[in-house]
Order: structure tokens, then C-alpha cells, then sequence
């Protein structure tokens, strides 16, 4: 049943006050859902509107599930409330109404980002346009615009230093004649077309503000121009009772249109009234107290001061690493002494500011058997960039692979469609060879010259790739057919994406380094160890350790959070400088931060290798700004009382010839810890480890709960950690601490 006695002071006060416009700034964890569920149950528990007279704007379908779920959960007469995502309430407007001001009918297609990229491509092939920037250009600007809720050719400012922009204003009304055609609208439009229809009908505007008494929206700092002026139409009848919630210090999507200035403007606009909610009940004193610091160094923000009455909790850890390889065996090796003491692996999360940092991390809880999942990224070997280069390895080593020959005939655009390409599947059935073999005397083929002028590139890279395989060490190989091929340059524009890519394409070319000192293997060894590696069956989702981009971690919390990185260039990215940028890079720190309820992990590297170097890097200005002390080399708890770490010898502090070591290591090195022994994940006495490591000798057969069995070819100590590498049957070499990694000795 409904009840408000379960509310703080503040709470009550703000669902108890319903009249006139209202923004509630509400900090992280502070209880916003619960504020705005218990808000719309008042109104219709004091009778002062029916369930359809009240709106409720969300911006996922999971919040959306959410409100409903807790609204009929306390109410049985809550049927008819509209619950929505923005795009939800515009699609339901516009069945009903757009055809009083477009040429459209009720029955519209939506069009998603698969059908809107084949329209556009198709466009660019009918202007004979070859720039491989065109497209992406064409796009952002097409989005912005209407983000902006402006006609392409009137946005002058984004258009006026763009060397294409006849072309992209040409391109873009192809693309509105082109759905218009097929009365269909993409995303971007229904949220367009429900703004332009207010404009022009003001009949209907008028209904939907007197059918609405109580408006709510959710989320109020990630709304676009569009949206927030869609909301202040609705708001500008008669009733005027606009209730938004919001925190500026947690609007971290501009980059995707979301407008900080809506929160201000909104304040002007309906001269409303203020409220803060400040009391978080998710972290600790700790947490909040540094959390607190942070923001406070931003200037565009309502003045608020998070509060808790949880305990103090423990002090945040700031470790500073040798380089990235022993920044990932840091995070892996210290979630391995959490779970031994006793924590669920669903409460650990590990978050970083660009999704190329995980693949390390990635790595690193594999090979110590240690489940994850994870969230707004793709697993390092499942992103595009990197099946594509993948797809092209596969070729040149295994030339009957015609899956990964048609998927990288047009990687990158090389004009070759689909149509092309089935007439070569067709015709390589016809004459039973692979494509490979086909394409090999492309001139004899039943193609038309144009095609052929397209494909004999082709077929003449692989051929010049073939010859280099075998005299070019795996690494290097990658980097020739990273620059031959044309890949390198697929990514040069200045977005979060393409720099993402970038970076991920760095880490493959260090993926295969590694591969290549630990082994010696080749391309064939490579494959295989990779396919084999994204083939291992994981354990139940429900609890495994999370890795995310800080951005996808929005909504999301975990007992203990690893927030790596913490690099000036990394986080906050080098190219957001400009004051605005920095502001929401302290903004996603922010988030990244309260996160956590119980203790918070702040890593970083000594040297990381980005943009082709291994580079010296620069402490992040946000663990200054947050009151910590710079990033150390602290110890490591690995789950029981006594402790054995060290402060690790290759910190600057400790090392004075460090920065000479530095510039001469061009690939990643095992850390060098004095650490506790497991075995199964489960401590175990000292000296009966250092007995049982003796019988891990060459030749011996071993188990491993991911690998399976194997047999161990080398042994090696490197400072006090014992190191085998072993030859598994099914999922190739791999190097393993013996302290950590779970072995186990067969009798064979």
C-alpha cells in the first residue's frame, strides 16, 4: 500500500508540494525514483488528477519498467498513466496526429540505425561519392541538426568551415525525400516531427497540455534541445505543473546531444521553484566526501553538498603501476583477495574511462578463472575493428575462408556491394574454388570492368600480404596489414568512437606482441589461441565481475569499484581540453566515483603505450582535485589476515633508475610482488606451496578449470613468482603464475 512514512524531511516536503513548476536536483543515490514514484501516487491518492491526466518521462525502457513496476506496486488504481520514454510518447502523438501537419500517415515506419546506414550508403553511391569521411560527416551533421531541431541547410555554424557541405545538404534532403517516400521515420524525426507539429497545429498542442495536469520527466540533464522545448510546449497550458528531476553533476552525454544549459533554462523559463536532494544512501562517508571534492572544481553546476549517514567506510586506494600489463594484474589479483574474503563477484565493478583499457583487464580475469560480463562494450575480440583485422588474418593463413573473405571484400569501402558479392559466391560454386582462388583471375570473370577495376585491388593486397606472412614477426605482419590494407586510416576523425578504435587496434598490435615473447607463435598460433580464448564458456552472468565505460556504468552500483586509467590523456581524454570538455570528464569521474557504496580503486600506469609509443604518462588532475594523495605502489590484500605484499619495486619512488627502464621497454613485463599462494583460489599454507611448486617441473601433466589439461614446456623465476608455461590441447600456450593460477597436477 501507498505510504509516505518511509521518506526523508526533504522527501515528504517535495511530493507533498504538486503545484507550479519545480526542479529537484538530486544527487547520486539520493533516492530520485522513489522521490518520483511516491510523487505521482499522491497526486492520485489526494485525488487531484486521474491516472490519464499525468505524464512520466523516462529515458530507458528499464526505468520506464521500473516506475510502473513500483507505482502498481503501491496503487491499484494507476491504470492510464502515461509511462514513457521521450521516443514512446512522440511515437503515440504521432499515430494519432501526424498527418495534420505532414504529408504522412498513421501507419509510418520507424526506421533503425541498420535501415537509416543503408539508405545513406546508398545516397553516397548515387553521388559517386568515394571520401571515406563523407558518410560519418554526413551522418553527425544530419543528427545534429536535428538534435537542435533545425532544417541541415539552415545550420550554418556546424556547416560553414565543412569543405563538403554542398554535398552534405544535397545528401541529407535525398535522405528526407527518401523516407518520405516510404512514410517512414527514423529516430531523430519523432521527436523532429512531434516539436514541428505542436508548432503547426496549435489545436492539438493545446489538447495534450490540458490532458496532461501533472508532468514529470526523469533524467532532465541528458535532454536535447528538442526534447526539453517538446516538454516546455506541453508545460505552457494552463495547469503549468512541471515537475523535473535532475543532476547537472551527472550529465555526461553532450556528446550525444544531451544539453546542460536545459537545467538552467528551465529555471528562467518557468521561474520555478529549487529543491536539492542531498542525503545519498549508497556510499560511504568516504566515498561521498571525495566525491564531493571533485565536482566542486566545476562551475557550471547548482551548488549541492552530498551527505550520508552510513558509516566512514575504508579509505580509497590509490595505485600507481609499473605499466598497463601490471595495472590489469593489480585489479585481477586484488578482486581475487575480495572474493576470498568473502564478496560475490556481482558486487566488484571495473570501469574505465575508453573501452581499449580492458582488454588487459579482460585477459587477466580470464586467465585467473574469474568470471565477468560486460556493459556498454563488446569484448575486446568482438568489436568490429578487430574481427575485421581478425577476418583478414584468417584469409591470408587459411585461403578456403570465404565467411572471412566476404566479410572484409569491402574493408575498407572499396564500392563493392552486395550484389558483387554474391555473383562471386555464385560463380565460385559454379567452378567449385574459394573466392580467394577466384578473385586470383578476376579479369576472366563474367563481371562488368568497373567491378573488376574494383576487386583487382583487392585481390592484389592479399597477394602482397601472402608473400610478407612468413617473413614478418606476428606483430609487425599486423602493423603491414593494419597500413596496407587501408584500416589505419578508416578511423581518423576526431570522435569518441574513432579514437576507441584506434586505441583498440593498439591494443591488438600489443596482444600479439605479448603473444609473440610468451610462445613464439605465429599467425595460425595466434588464431587459435584467440578464437579459442572468445569460445570459453562462462560462468552465470548473474554473478560475475562487471567491466564497463564509465558512461555505461550510469545507473549501475557495486560493494567495490576499480576505476583504472586515472591518466591525464586517458582520463580525462587529451583532445577535451576546452573548459566545457573538462568540465563533464570531471562529470564521468564523478559518476565513476559514486558508483560505489563500500570502496573505491583509483589505478594508473607509470608508462602506458598509446598512439604507437610506450610513453611516460602524467598522474589524472581528478585524483589531486578529489583531496587524495598521489597514486602509489601500496600493498595488496589478497584475502586473509597476514599480509606479505610489498610496495613494488619498480615504482619511481623505490627505483631511481625507473625512467630509464621506462624508455627501454617496449612491451609489457610481469609485475614483481611478494604475494600470499592459492591454490584454487583458496590460500594455502607458505612453505606447503613452495614444496608443491617443486613438482611443477617440465614435461609434468597439469589441469586447469578453463584450459583444461596440458603439459608444462618451460619454468621460470621471475623475482620471487614462479612461472610456467604450458601447452593446453585445446586453447594453445599460456604463461602462469604458479601462485595464483588454479593448476592442478595430473597423474599420467
Amino acid at each position: 500500500m501507498f505510504s509516505i512514512s518511509k521518506l526523508n524531511e526533504m522527501q515528504e516536503k517535495i511530493v507533498k508540494d504538486t503545484e507550479g513548476a519545480i526542479l529537484v536536483t538530486a544527487g547520486a543515490g539520493s533516492g530520485k525514483t522513489r522521490l518520483l514514484t511516491h510523487r505521482i501516487c499522491y497526486i492520485i491518492e489526494k485525488k487531484l488528477a486521474y491516472p490519464e491526466n499525468i505524464l512520466a518521462i523516462t529515458f530507458t525502457n528499464k526505468a520506464t519498467n521500473e516506475m510502473k513496476q513500483r507505482i502498481n506496486s503501491m496503487l491499484d488504481n494507476a491504470n492510464g498513466i502515461w509511462i514513457s520514454t521521450f521516443h514512446a510518447m512522440c511515437v503515440r502523438i504521432l499515430r494519432d496526429n501526424i498527418s495534420k501537419s505532414e504529408n504522412y500517415t498513421k501507419y509510418f515506419t520507424i526506421y533503425d540505425e541498420n535501415d537509416k546506414d543503408r539508405i545513406i550508403k546508398n545516397i553516397i553511391k548515387r553521388m559517386d561519392i568515394s571520401n571515406n569521411e563523407f558518410k560519418s560527416k554526413l551522418t553527425w551533421h544530419m543528427a545534429n541538426a536535428k538534435n537542435k531541431g533545425e532544417e541541415l541547410n539552415s545550420h550554418t555554424q556546424e556547416l560553414q568551415y565543412e569543405p563538403y557541405k554542398n554535398e552534405i545538404i544535397r545528401a541529407s534532403q535525398m535522405y528526407e525525400e527518401t523516407l518520405k517516400e516510404n512514410n517512414a521515420l527514423d529516430f531523430d524525426d519523432l521527436l523532429l516531427k512531434t516539436l514541428q507539429l505542436f508548432r503547426n497545429c496549435p489545436e492539438t498542442l493545446k489538447y495534450y497540455q490540458e490532458k496532461f495536469k501533472y508532468i514529470h520527466v526523469d533524467e532532465f540533464q541528458d535532454t536535447n534541445i528538442v526534447q526539453y522545448q517538446i516538454v516546455k510546449m506541453l508545460a505552457s497550458g494552463k495547469n503549468k505543473n512541471i515537475f523535473v528531476v535532475g543532476d547537472e553533476d551527472q550529465c555526461i552525454y553532450c556528446w550525444r546531444g544531451a544539453n546542460i544549459e536545459n537545467i538552467k533554462n528551465f529555471v528562467i523559463d518557468f521561474q520555478c521553484k529549487v529543491y536539492k536532494l542531498e542525503q545519498n544512501y549508497r556510499s560511504t562517508k568516504t566515498i561521498i566526501a571525495t566525491a564531493n571534492k571533485l565536482i566542486k572544481n566545476n562551475k557550471e553546476r547548482i551548488d549541492k553538498t552530498l551527505f550520508t549517514n552510513n558509516e566512514v567506510g575504508e579509505k580509497i586506494t590509490c595505485y600507481k603501476a609499473y605499466d598497463e600489463n601490471d595495472e590489469a594484474e593489480y585489479v585481477a589479483k586484488t578482486i581475487i583477495g575480495l572474493i576470498n574474503n568473502g564478496v560475490s563477484r556481482r558486487e566488484i565493478g571495473v570501469l574505465m574511462r575508453i573501452s581499449s583499457l580492458s582488454r588487459l583487464v579482460e585477459e587477466k580475469l580470464l586467465n585467473y578463472n574469474i568470471s565477468y560480463k560486460v556493459s556498454g562494450i563488446f569484448k575486446f575480440f568482438e568489436r568490429l575493428e578487430i574481427k575485421n583485422v581478425i577476418a583478414y588474418l584468417n584469409v591470408i593463413i587459411n585461403n578456403r575462408d570465404s565467411t572471412s573473405l566476404l566479410r572484409i571484400l569491402n574493408v575498407p569501402k572499396r564500392g563493392i556491394g552486395e550484389v558483387t558479392a554474391l555473383s562471386l559466391v555464385e560463380q565460385a560454386k559454379k567452378q567449385k574454388v574459394s573466392i580467394f582462388n577466384l578473385i586470383k583471375d578476376i579479369e576472366n570473370l563474367n563481371l562488368s570492368k568497373s567491378v573488376i577495376c574494383k576487386i583487382q585491388p583487392f585481390s592484389n593486397l592479399l597477394n602482397e600480404l601472402m608473400e610478407k606472412k612468413d617473413n614478418l614477426p606476428l606483430s609487425d605482419f599486423i602493423k603491414e596489414l593494419l597500413k596496407s590494407s587501408g584500416i589505419n586510416d578508416m578511423y581518423n576523425n576526431d570522435t569518441d568512437e574513432d579514437e576507441d578504435r584506434r586505441r583498440n587496434l593498439e591494443q591488438l598490435i600489443l596482444s600479439a606482441e605479448s603473444f609473440e615473447k610468451l610462445t613464439g607463435g605465429g599467425i595460425a598460433e595466434y588464431l587459435e589461441s584467440v578464437t579459442l580464448q572468445t569460445s570459453v564458456n562462462e560462468d552465470d552472468e548473474e554473478n560475475s565481475v562487471s567491466v564497463s565505460t564509465v558512461h555505461a556504468s550510469k545507473g549501475l552500483e557495486f560493494d567495490y569499484v576499480f576505476i583504472i586509467g586515472l591518466e591525464e590523456n586517458c582520463f580525462p581524454l587529451a583532445r577535451k581540453m576546452e573548459i566545457e570538455d573538462i568540465e563533464e570528464e570531471r562529470r564521468l569521474a564523478y559518476v565513476a566515483i559514486t558508483r560505489a557504496r563500500k570502496k573505491v580503486y583509483l589505478t594508473r600506469a607509470a608508462s602506458r603505450f598509446l598512439y604507437g609509443n610506450k610513453n611516460l604518462t602524467v598522474e589524472s588532475r581528478f585524483v589531486k582535485e578529489s583531496g587524495l594523495d598521489t597514486c602509489t605502489s601500496p600493498e595488496i590484500n589478497f584475502g586473509n589476515k597476514n599480509n606479505y605484499g610489498e610496495k613494488n619495486k619498480y615504482s619511481s619512488k623505490n627505483n631511481p633508475s625507473f625512467n630509464n627502464k621506462i624508455k627501454k621497454e617496449t612491451t609489457p613485463r610481469v609485475s614483481n610482488y611478494k604475494m600470499n599462494d592459492f591454490k584454487d583460489n583458496k590460500i594455502i599454507n607458505k612453505n606447503d606451496n613452495e614444496k608443491l611448486f617443486e613438482k611443477f617441473n617440465i614435461g609434468v601433466a597439469v589441469s586447469h578449470p578453463t584450459f583444461g589439461e596440458g603439459i608444462i614446456k618451460a619454468r621460470e623465476n621471475v623475482g620471487e613468482i614462479t612461472f610456467v608455461t604450458v601447452q593446453f590441447d585445446g586453447f594453445g600456450v599460456k604463461k602462469l603464475a604458479l601462485s595464483f593460477a588454479p593448476l592442478k597436477l595430473l597423474k599420467k
